[in-house]
């Protein structure tokens, strides 16, 4: 499944950036996979790949274009989503293990945000799906992760430089 530019977001967009980047940097290819539209439908953007480890999928909600849009997913229902496309992409990896991360984008993360979307988290059980909630903010370069260590070892790092990017690519001239 492709997703249409509509859903990707405009060029200038922090969420159509990261996707972007994404897509470039890191293998993946735009769209849901086989068994995931619902969360597509929970979010503006979705990327993902698979590959020797299994299944890597990120879902971003674009609260800078819409501020009172969030991620309406529970915990359990993103766990059968995730268990749906590992059944329906059996044959493209050989490892049975899903990696959903939630991202949502371009507000700062708030108690209220943290404490919303931190039940998301999930280590990978013997399901093999693991979830891990973001908010990233690329106007302050706040980000917030449900991971330990805040995201430290699993993207902190390349996320960070992702903001950076979007904020330098997108600064006016001088």
């Amino acid at each position: 499944m492709t997703t249409s530019p509509e859903q990707r977001g405009d060029a200038a967009s922090f969420a159509s950036y990261f996707a972007h980047r994404a897509v470039a940097e890191r293998g993946f290819v735009w769209g849901a996979p086989d068994g995931a539209q619902a969360l597509a439908d929970a979010a503006d953007v979705v990327v993902h790949r698979w590959d020797a480890r299994g299944l890597k999928l990120a879902c971003m909600v674009d609260r800078a274009r819409d501020p009172a849009r969030r991620f309406a997913l529970t915990r359990e229902e993103v766990t059968a989503l995730a268990s749906r496309c590992l059944d329906a992409g059996a044959a493209r990896s050989p490892a049975r293990h899903a990696s959903i991360e939630v991202f949502e984008l371009g507000s700062p993360p708030t108690p209220e945000d943290r404490a919303r979307l931190g039940p998301l988290r999930r280590a990978s059980g013997a399901e093999g799906i693991d979830i891990t909630p973001w908010i990233l903010d690329p106007s302050t370069g706040a980000l917030w992760s449900g991971a330990p260590l805040g995201g430290f070892f699993v993207g902190r790092r390349f996320f960070q430089e992702v903001m950076r990017g979007h904020a330098a690519a997108h600064r006016p001239p001088a």
